[in-house]
């Protein structure tokens, strides 16, 4: 806080300033938080090796384009014409000493945080150039994922960071912490006994945590191809959700303590991409056919891997994660699925679901007419208040706020990495088969018959 106990003023230095990343989601951000919170004071310095003459025209742009309710006017024209822009070569030391320089001067009191949205390799050139760096003692970095491309260069990503700031500075992003499914799940089992009771092996039998899209590859064939729906989607993003949820009721249990224990099951790994087809009125052309794809890099649209968590608490229950393109009616939720009762045991399936945005339903068995053996199953479905802030606009938030709660520990991507290595290698040996799907259908016919 400064002394007039206003605010401590940020200033976020953007590596990787115009990118997709920081136009589509962390300058809407940005702007999300501030509309929320008028208080707050945030200027935004871009960079990146390209020149960008016109960065306040990107940021109006980017902002027109958010989809976020409630950014204010005044919060675009601030951020617009605070916005400063440097040019500057993140991989060389005297560039990125003159991009943070420049972020310091623009406001000398104010925090810096430095935001990576660049490649592990870029990235890891960069840390090591920042212990260079005189920084300010608040200093925050702030890493999006991909952290590393394995458990080795993820570990020494660590490391690195480590030698540069302490932990309390360091904030791995991964905004599927702050998507709504799970933000809802982990508050409902803390506060409710009648979920928290039951989240444990003797109750549940399974647990589906699927992020499936409409969209095919839009352009993204430079990151996409070389990366596919496991790393992308699986390896992070679901993985992480996961571990979070499934250690939100133990205060002895860590998330890096689930995924200590937890195995994937490779001969349970599935993998395809799509072919041809119409989603959502849209025709796709095949994933092989789409504009800068390597049909010969085998890269798969659509991911499945379960994996079990060998502690007293999970032991035995399956969790199986999914993310796929292209798909129809697409399914994004976490869904929990009971076991019977002794007295019902073929009782309809009692579920728990939670959708990536503000829902929850359960399905439950009741008495059908007053009868206790003849039963009926009704879903109790209810539209939740949404949030007013996006995802993102809950990672700045936690960011000025020091909240860590919703970030990626350290030492989890290099277990992530390691839990899902011997899947990558069977997908890249060809143990595991590319099968194939129609755009629009909910994926190979062959996985549900």
């Amino acid at each position: 806080m400064t002394e007039n106990n206003a605010p401590t003023p940020h200033t976020f230095l953007i590596l990787g300033g115009n990118s997709d990343l920081a136009g589509r989601l962390l300058i809407p951000g940005i702007a999300d938080y501030l509309s929320l919170t008028p208080q707050a004071s945030i200027r935004i310095v871009g960079s990146s090796r390209s020149d960008d003459h016109d960065y306040p025209g990107f940021i109006r742009d980017a902002l027109a384009d958010a989809d976020a309710d409630g950014i204010t006017d005044d919060v675009i024209d601030h951020l617009a014409d605070t916005a400063t822009w440097v040019t500057a070569d993140a991989t060389d030391l005297d560039d990125l000493t003159t991009a943070v320089e420049h972020a310091v001067h623009r406001d000398p009191d104010a925090r810096l945080v430095i935001y990576y949205g660049l490649a592990p390799e870029v990235t890891d050139d960069t840390i090591d150039h920042l212990r260079q760096i005189t920084l300010p003692d608040n200093t925050v970095l702030a890493m999006e994922k991909p952290f590393g491309v394995d458990a080795p260069s993820a570990a020494e990503l660590e490391d690195k960071l480590a030698a540069t700031v302490t932990e309390d500075h360091i904030f791995r992003v991964d905004h599927f912490l702050s998507q709504a499914a799970t933000i809802n799940l982990i508050g409902a089992l803390e506060a409710n006994h009648l979920l928290q009771a039951g989240w444990n092996n003797t109750a549940v039998e399974t647990i589906d945590i699927v992020y499936d899209e409409a969209l095919g590859l839009e352009g993204r064939a430079d990151f996409y191809d070389s990366t596919g729906a496991a790393e992308d989607m699986l390896q992070s993003h679901l993985l992480n959700t996961a571990a979070h949820i499934l250690a939100a009721t133990d205060p002895d249990t860590s998330v890096n303590d689930v995924l200590d224990a937890a195995t994937a099951d490779v001969s349970a790994a599935r993998r395809a991409r799509y072919t041809a087809g119409t989603v959502e009125g849209r025709e796709l052309p095949a994933y092989a056919d789409e504009e800068g794809v390597d049909p010969q890099r085998q890269t798969e649209t659509l991911a499945q891997v379960t994996f079990t968590v060998d502690n007293d608490q999970w032991r035995g229950v399956p969790v199986t994660l999914r993310s796929g393109k292209a798909i129809g009616n697409a399914l994004q939720a976490i869904t929990v699925t009971y076991k019977p009762t002794e007295q019902h045991p073929d009782a309809p399936t009692t579920r728990l679901v939670v959708p990536f945005e503000d829902k929850i339903a359960v399905d439950l068995n009741v008495a059908d007419h007053g009868d206790p053996e003849a039963l009926q199953q009704v879903r109790l479905n209810s539209a939740l208040s949404p949030s007013r802030l996006t995802p993102y606009g809950r990672i700045v938030k936690a960011i000025v706020t020091d909240d860590h709660d919703v970030e990626v520990p350290a030492g989890a991507p290099e277990r992530a990495w390691a839990i899902m290595q011997p899947v990558l290698d069977a997908f890249s040996s060809g143990e595991v088969p590319l099968d194939e799907y129609e755009a629009g259908s909910h994926g190979p016919q062959e996985w549900f018959d």
